[in-house]
């Protein structure tokens, strides 16, 4: 169990922890000089019965330190808020309180020091004060501990007290994390950092990131709760000892989080919902700036507000902070934030999005999304996601988020009915209902141009794509047209797309000539005649038939390859079909001109002009000497 000391400055917080482990945490010479602490201190108390020690975190009560006290706060059990009874609450007293509040901190005791110093008339004053300040806090009912480290009256019964306090021990599900809080070089050792495990595990030998940079390094050694041991677990405060050739140039410091490489993230724009202190004189508003304290991190940005144009004090609204800088984070990570001169606390609040959108943040397809993110459960925030996102939601970063580990991502996907298409970057996931309204939107949209367009063949996939009043993504979209041409609901011609039962409507004149163009084009296969032999082939004006032919191309009967070459759609597939076929066989998924002008037949001219044509299609890549196909083609 990690138990915090929080309170005003010389209230007599080192001393109490003295007190309770025989532990000096005021390690600096300056601290000692000056007698306050200024950065954290860390102590470990062992229960008798041999079980997990618990772990004092020391913080700064001096308003200059208080971004170390956020440091410390960032992952505890219980806090213990100091009061010195001789001078009862004062101002940093209730900036404490408010932080200690607004990181939903699970338990508190409140401890009155220096009660040698006070009369049984100052001493109950100061119960008095206590119980104001703590009337309106979810803590009302808290104990309240007189002592005096210099006598040591009370110091027993305050310590058997957190000794008989056993939290509920901490789910260990997700990837590793811990904020580092302090890092230093120890001589024969190396680097090391320090932190509380906020989520999974870790294990001597581990491989991990320091994020947000992403460095990579090795576990060669840990202490847990002041004990060597070879893991670590949530909950527990650890010194890690690492290794890697990236810390020669960027040791750990206060505000890494060291991470397993599947928890590493590092973003700048966050959705959160942010609560506004009670106590604050005004609203705060649109595009404010900001010092926020994540995990050990202390960082400047903004605060963009999405619901209003500002956030009344006393009430949370949803908020996008954009940070100057890069962060790791996860969803339900709390947050503090001060004012821009970091001198008074504003709020805080908990993340809803790390990855949250630059561009329409606030409109109310996003604003229905974090609805559903902000449920802590993870299947009905999915789900809820699900049901809001018709374009498909990206699942590597909503577990990402979440903090799934790798693990225990199949039982959380098995959970929730979804349809999953993979692309190039990840999987997308749609809910059965959406997914089907996709496959409709298609249909319609078909069904909407046959009407408009009873002479064409069918629009292109890029019409398509544009007319269903959707934004999807390309491998979203193309599983979908799969789907319908399996089912025999849609057939391809080339590059255009039809409903199965669609037959164009040409006049008779047109629909005689296409017919005997086609013959024409089919008799010759890969190698249809150039226009001018076409013409001659049909008796036909050159220029006139060159408008009959863009009549046709514009309505999908025939496509032109260049400039003086009309192929059939039909051609056209067996002719992508071909470049398909090379890339398969290839080692490398990659093939030359001279390999495809071999296996067609077509000559060295055509093959680069049919090559170029595939390549303006979307249906192979050139990059140097070879092609490739596009990944939304494979």
């Amino acid at each position: 169990m990690i138990i915090a000391t929080a309170g005003h400055v010389d209230h007599g917080k080192t001393r109490l922890v003295e007190a309770l482990t025989g532990v000096d945490t005021d390690r600096t010479a300056e601290e000692k000089r000056r007698g306050l602490t200024i950065d954290l201190g860390f102590a470990y108390l062992d229960r008798p019965d041999g079980g997990s020690p618990l772990g004092f975190v020391d913080v700064p009560g001096h308003e200059r330190f208080l971004k170390n006290m956020l440091a410390g706060v960032a992952s505890i059990d219980l806090a213990m808020l100091v009061v010195a009874a001789d001078q009862g609450p004062e101002l940093q007293t209730w900036e404490h309180l408010s932080i200690l509040q607004l990181l939903e901190i699970p338990r508190l005791v409140v401890v009155l020091t220096r009660t040698d110093l006070a009369d049984p008339d100052r001493l109950r004053d100061a119960r008095t004060g206590v119980a104001e300040m703590l009337a309106t806090t979810p803590w009302a009912t808290s104990p309240v501990f007189p002592v005096s480290a210099l006598s040591g009256d009370g110091i027993s019964t305050l310590r058997s007290h957190l000794l008989a306090i056993h939290p509920p021990p901490l789910a260990e599900a997700g990837a590793f994390r811990l904020a580092v809080d302090r890092g230093f070089s120890l001589t024969g050792a190396g680097q090391i950092a320090t932190g509380a495990v906020a989520a999974g595990r870790v294990r001597v030998g581990d491989q991990l990131l320091l994020s947000p940079e992403g460095l990579p390094v090795r576990v060669r050694g840990l202490h847990a709760q002041g004990h060597e041991a070879t893991e670590a677990r949530a909950g527990e405060r650890c010194a890690l000892n690492l290794a890697g050739n990236a810390l020669r140039k960027r040791p750990p410091q206060r505000g890494d989080w060291l991470v397993a490489p599947e928890a590493h993230i590092s973003v700048q724009h966050i959705d959160t919902l942010l609560h506004i202190l009670p106590g604050e004189e005004h609203p705060l508003v649109h595009w404010t700036p900001v010092h926020v304290h994540l995990g050990a991190s202390d960082c400047t940005g903004r605060v963009a507000t999405l619901e209003r144009g500002a956030i009344a004090p006393g009430e949370q609204g949803l908020a996008q902070l954009v940070l100057n800088t890069p962060v790791n984070v996860r969803f339900g990570d709390r947050f503090i934030v001060r004012d821009q001169s970091a001198r008074r606390t504003i709020g805080g609040g908990k993340v809803i999005d790390p990855f949250a959108p630059r561009r329409g943040r606030n409109k109310p397809w996003r604003l229905q999304q974090l609805d559903a993110l902000a449920s802590p459960d993870h299947a009905a925030a999915l789900r809820g996601l699900l049901q809001r996102s018709a374009s498909g939601v990206a699942l590597e970063p909503f577990l990402q988020a979440r903090n799934i580990s790798l693990g225990e991502r199949s039982e959380l996907l098995s959970d929730v009915p979804m349809h999953r298409i993979a692309d190039g970057e990840g999987t997308l996931a749609f809910s059965p209902d959406n997914w089907n309204s996709l496959l409709k939107r298609l249909l319609d949209t078909l069904d909407e141009w046959h009407r408009r367009h009873p002479d064409s063949a069918g629009p292109s996939q890029s019409a398509l794509a544009a007319g269903i009043g959707l934004r999807v993504a390309a491998a979203a979209f193309e599983a979908a047209l799969r789907e319908l041409i399996v089912a025999r609901s849609v057939t391809r011609r080339g590059f255009r797309l039809a409903l199965h039962s669609h037959e164009p409507e040409l006049a008779e004149r047109d629909r005689k000539l296409l017919e005997h163009l086609s013959t024409l084009l089919r008799a010759a296969g890969l190698r249809p005649p150039i226009t001018g032999e076409l013409a001659e082939l049909l008796e036909l004006d050159k220029a006139a038939l060159l408008e009959r032919l863009e009549h046709y191309t514009q309505l999908g009967h025939l496509e032109r390859v260049a400039a003086n070459r009309y192929f059939l759609p039909e051609t056209v597939d067996e002719l992508a079909r071909l470049a398909r076929q090379l890339a398969d066989s290839s080692a490398d998924g990659t093939f030359s001109a001279a390999e495809y002008r071999d296996l067609t037949g077509i000559g060295r001219n055509l093959t680069i002009q049919v090559l170029e044509y595939l390549d303006r299609t979307g249906t192979t890549l050139f990059a140097g000497e070879r092609r490739s196909l596009r990944q939304r083609s494979a």
